[in-house]
């Protein structure tokens, strides 16, 4: 016997001020997001740099829109050093790179 709610969108019930609201990004989330970041090695860190293409980050994005701002973030604080000093050997960095 199926269940009538296991094939219904869950998100169809909801109010559309609340599916936007939990399209925001959290504070909490992206706290925990640095923190987890932050705990991973300069060679994790290349290692989902690398695996991570710009097209997957959009879909990555979209499910945490926290990534967004952490992206964003690291991104205008590594410009400025990458302007300077420039890859070296051809390296190509992923959608997260300089994290």
């Amino acid at each position: 016997m199926p269940m009538n709610g296991a094939t219904e969108n869950p998100m169809s019930i909801l109010t559309p001020e609340v599916r936007e609201g939990m399209m925001r990004p959290s504070e909490e989330i992206k706290a925990v997001l640095l923190a987890r970041l932050s705990n991973m090695s300069p060679e994790e860190l290349r290692m989902l740099d690398q695996a991570i293409s710009p097209e997957v980050a959009q879909v990555l994005v979209r499910l945490l829109p926290e990534l967004r701002e952490i992206v964003e973030q690291v991104g205008s604080q590594q410009s400025a050093p990458a302007e300077q000093a420039p890859m070296q050997g051809g390296e190509q960095m992923g959608a997260l790179s300089g994290m």
